[in-house]
């Protein structure tokens, strides 16, 4: 049985191709909304990416998301989400469902990353040229961006969800002696 976490937070996955995001999203998913990039690209278009339908995905995204939040549930977003633009509309989002959007940016070297993509054998294997373009345009995910928190990988969704409650009772502790 997959029961819903029952909280209302969007966890936004950062990383190249090859960087684990799907992994930790599968590894962390259990009681989650995972909103995949690829998977709708599959759903969508199942023979792979098409630059005619970028904005059905994006608002197939858009709608999973915020239908999840506004319902109450904890969210995946499993996408590079590579720039502060592109991170933007996820903070956005979260915002305006009146939740905490969180960042888990991935570590992973980018030999690794190549190395994971050269081995996939589907569509989603990513040229090495557009992959070289990704690297080159991944922004760090910086503090004034509008997530509650930054994570990296090694954080299970667990132990995110344990720190935020913990500091939540702290700052409600605070706020009570007051």
């Amino acid at each position: 049985m997959n029961t819903p976490l029952a909280k209302p937070v969007l966890i936004v996955l950062i990383g190249p191709p090859g960087s684990g995001k799907t992994t930790w999203a599968r590894q962390n998913g259990r009681g989650v909304v995972h909103v995949s990039q690829d998977d709708l690209i599959d759903a969508i278009t199942p023979n792979g990416f098409e630059h005619a339908y970028r904005e059905i995905y994006a608002r197939a995204e858009n709608a999973i998301a915020r239908a999840a939040l506004l319902d109450g549930h904890t969210v995946i977003v499993d996408r590079t989400n590579r720039t502060r633009k592109h991170r933007r509309r996820w903070v956005v989002i979260a915002s305006e469902c009146e939740c905490m959007a969180l960042a888990v940016e991935m570590t992973t070297p980018p030999a690794l990353c190549r190395a994971r993509n050269a081995a996939r054998e589907d569509y989603r294997r990513v040229s090495d040229e557009r992959m070289e373009r990704m690297f080159a345009a991944l922004e760090p995910v910086g503090a004034g961006e509008g997530f509650a928190a930054i994570f990296n990988e090694t954080h299970s969704l667990h132990e995110i969800l344990a720190q935020l409650e913990k500091e939540k009772a702290t700052d409600e502790h605070c706020h009570q002696t007051r």
